[in-house]
């Protein structure tokens, strides 16, 4: 893979989840590449319409997920009207090595009105930033 010329031993990657299916396979990417680079991954959910309840569920759901590959991770919620800057805001505080991301996420017209999450991120992030579809 192309993205592994970019990380490095040790490499501490994003995952910006929201239990969409491309998050879905972000989160499986991300578990991938850590295996690879002996790395570690944090998983983090910005809810912005789901409930705390909800949202502890779709975490816990997947670092079970990261627990059953055997890769290092933690989980984080922060809510946030605002995904991107909460996401880019975890980023550099963190010095992430990468952020990973779905290509769409489950904002319906909400994202479409306000603009792409990802595409946002993709435009400021100071590090790698894997957009999968």
């Amino acid at each position: 893979m192309l993205l592994g010329v970019y990380l490095k031993e040790g490499a501490k990657i994003l995952v910006a989840y929201d239990g969409s299916t491309f998050s879905n396979r972000a989160l499986e990417e991300s578990i991938d590449l850590v295996k690879r680079f002996n790395g570690s991954i944090v998983i983090l959910h910005v809810p912005w319409e789901q409930s705390d309840d909800q949202s502890r569920w779709m975490l816990l759901e997947t670092g079970g997920r990261a627990k059953k590959a055997g890769v290092r991770y933690s989980l984080k919620s922060e809510r946030s009207n605002n995904a991107p800057e909460k996401i880019l805001q975890t980023a550099n505080e963190g010095r992430f090595d990468c952020i990973a991301m779905g290509s769409r996420g489950v904002g319906g017209a909400k994202a479409w009105f306000l603009g792409s999450v990802s595409s946002k991120v993709a435009a400021e992030a100071q590090c790698t930033v894997l957009i999968v579809k």
